[in-house]
């Protein structure tokens, strides 16, 4: 009799665990089948495209004098008005800083003299705009900082030119130059840049010689010897971003 209840014993305690066994395998699989994986959502990540490099072209008008000097038709017997057109290749380095290199040459209102000059600037600048809205037009102030080569002849224009300085070089130097100008920024909203094919209409005022030393006559009609002319002006002007 007490054999025949250790084996009753032994079946109830293996079909006991096999019941858990069986009870145990079926949470577990039910657990895999509820386990979901969390998914990262997918963000289409758009790369903000910024401009580097510009170019501009204006329309310059050039006070070139001996002594002293007017604006527009005002001025002395020793001043001469000239106008002109500038091109202008430019690279933004940042926000605050560009680089520009520059061509100017007179073509209009040469009354004694033709100009040509070159220059090569830092462009220290501050742009008056939203960085959260990128596709806002905004203002830019500047300043222009650097060195230039100035050259300056004679021709015999509504003044005359002294007789042995036309078509003769007046002056020609290189020099200190500096310049303050002010831009607004028409965004193109195709871009999602605020740069990228922008177009800006800029005004600024440029000093491109400081008494450089001459020794001609600068017309005809005044015997005088002058020893130092300078030269400063306006342009007025469109740039574009590529």
């Amino acid at each position: 009799m007490n054999q025949i209840r250790v084996m009753e014993c032994c079946m109830k305690f293996k079909v006991a665990t096999i019941g858990i066994l069986l009870v145990s395998s079926s949470l577990l699989s039910a657990g895999e089948k509820t386990l979901v994986e969390p998914q990262s959502p997918i963000v289409d990540i758009q790369k903000e495209e910024h401009s580097s490099f510009y170019v501009s072209g204006a329309v310059f008008y050039n006070n070139v004098y001996s002594t002293e000097y007017a604006w527009f038709n005002a001025g002395t017997d020793t001043q001469d008005e000239l106008a002109g057109l500038t091109l202008i290749a430019g690279y933004d380095y940042n926000d605050i800083l560009a680089l520009e290199a520059r061509v100017s040459q007179s073509l209009l209102k040469e009354d004694y003299a033709t100009e040509y000059h070159a220059s090569l600037f830092l462009k220290p600048q501050y742009k008056f705009r939203d960085l959260d809205k990128p596709k806002e037009n905004y203002y830019t102030v500047y300043g222009l900082l650097g060195v230039g080569y100035v050259h300056v002849d004679g021709v015999d224009g509504n003044t005359p030119a002294a007789t042995e300085v036309i078509g003769e070089n007046i002056i020609s130097t290189v020099t200190f130059q500096y310049g303050l100008g002010v831009s607004y920024t028409i965004v193109n909203s195709d871009y999602k840049s605020y740069d990228k094919g922008s177009v800006a209409l800029f005004m600024e005022y440029n000093q491109l010689l400081t008494d450089g030393d001459i020794s001609s006559r600068l017309y005809e009609y005044n015997a005088k010897t002058y020893k130092k002319l300078s030269m400063n002006g306006l342009n007025v002007g469109l740039s574009y971003h590529f």
